[in-house]
């Protein structure tokens, strides 16, 4: 049955405007304000001064040449009390900006002067990246001083290799308008974002810090709408319906994975910038968490004569430590302690007690009670991983009765 001219003008029209208005809608555009911003507060590379780490003013630009002791750097800039509603689009561009590194918005308000606020950035790459503030809790009241941070990729790029020079070129805070909410709703949905543990599932960003709409609701909206005016205006009935609306949801699936896929290939080039070119006894070693790894090395070194089948239980100062611990452990017979104090069953005696990076072991009545008959292999001073205390690594052989 052939459709007249107008019935498919008609479709293409509708179609073509609740997909902008969906747009609008993901975007959340105030209809009210114009399409570019009408203030707009420009800050120049050369307009932030380091805090962490050093940097010298190059052409207008920041070039930020060496990260701090600690592998972070941090640039900052008074501003003039201005206000957060007024000003809730970031602009910002970097230079030569290493996929090794993370970028994280900071900055304070006049109303609570001693509090720093982190917002986590996407990759800045090239071009200028836009981030809608508005939805930021702390975004609120007189801003006072606005800044960026860079610290090496966690839980992926160790510290010490994670800095390379780059340049902060500028920062513009926009008023309202409708360029800058798309600008900032297409940073969202395609800005690169590092690793998480949820990246195997998640389309663009994988963190819980606010967002916008998510492109998956609005690829879904999209496509009802195309069934549904290809329904009312088209008269599409039976099998000719059931067609078009596998092909309209066939096309969503595809452009939302085609949008899993770029973000897969952001993640594979920052992998592939920290080993590229070494060997893989090197790339075994090349872990983020590298100060738990040499805590692990120096363990099994004092463990090595130890019976070969020992019980080693850990317990750290958070879950990620105690986890990673136990990883970099294997294959010794490891757990982790809380887990098996939980079961209810008794500790094996001259099982092997690990506290790392926590002082729990003495400030726990309960664990003190435990450990009355237990003999500490390793004592205070004796052995320590990289940036942490003396006592930051201590073991314990435990015995429950004398």
């Amino acid at each position: 049955m052939r459709r007249s001219p107008l019935a498919l003008a008609a479709f293409v029209v509708a179609l073509l405007a609740t997909w902008a208005g969906l747009l609008l809608w993901a975007a959340c555009v105030d209809l009210r304000a114009p399409f570019a911003p009408e203030i707009v507060r420009v800050l120049a590379g050369d307009d932030f001064h380091t805090v962490f780490g050093s940097a010298t003013p190059r052409d207008g630009a920041l070039h930020v040449e060496a990260a701090a002791e600690d592998f972070s750097a941090l640039q900052a800039s008074a501003l003039p009390h201005i206000a957060a509603d007024d000003f809730p689009i970031l602009r910002y561009r970097f230079g030569d900006f290493p996929r090794t590194l993370e970028l994280s918005l900071v900055f304070r308000t006049a109303e609570h002067p001693d509090d720093v606020h982190t917002i986590s950035l996407p990759w800045p790459g090239t071009a200028t990246s836009t981030f809608d503030l508005s939805s930021v809790p702390a975004w609120r009241g007189r801003i006072i001083e606005l800044g960026f941070a860079q610290f090496a990729t966690a839980q992926l790029v160790p510290p010490e290799r994670g800095f390379a020079p780059f340049d902060l070129v500028e920062a513009r805070l926009w008023s309202p308008s409708w360029h800058g909410a798309l600008a900032a709703l297409a940073t969202d949905w395609f800005g690169a974002w590092p690793w998480s543990q949820r990246s195997v599932h998640a389309l663009g960003r994988d963190g819980d810090a606010p967002r916008a709409r998510s492109i998956v609701l609005l690829a879904a909206l999209a496509a009802a709408a195309a069934i549904g005016w290809a329904a009312l205006l088209l008269g599409l009935r039976g099998r000719a319906l059931a067609t078009a609306a596998l092909v309209a949801v066939g096309l969503a699936w595809f452009a939302l994975d085609l949008r899993w896929q770029a973000g897969l290939v952001h993640r594979l080039q920052a992998t592939r910038t920290l080993f590229a070119g070494t060997e893989w006894s090197e790339r075994a070693r090349l872990v983020g968490d590298s100060d738990i790894a040499q805590a692990a090395d120096e363990l099994r070194a004092v463990l090595a004569h130890e019976w070969p089948h020992a019980r080693v239980l850990v317990q750290a100062g958070s879950n990620y430590q105690t986890l990673r611990l136990n990883w970099h452990l294997l294959p010794l017979n490891v757990g982790a302690l809380v887990l098996a104090r939980a079961s209810g069953t008794p500790l094996p005696d001259n099982s092997l007690l690990v506290f790392y990076d926590t002082d729990v072991w003495y400030r726990d009545p309960e664990l003190r009670k435990l450990l009355a008959h237990s003999r500490r292999l390793v004592p205070r001073g004796v052995l320590h991983a990289n940036g942490f205390e003396a006592e930051s690594l201590i073991v314990f052989r435990y015995r429950h009765a004398p």
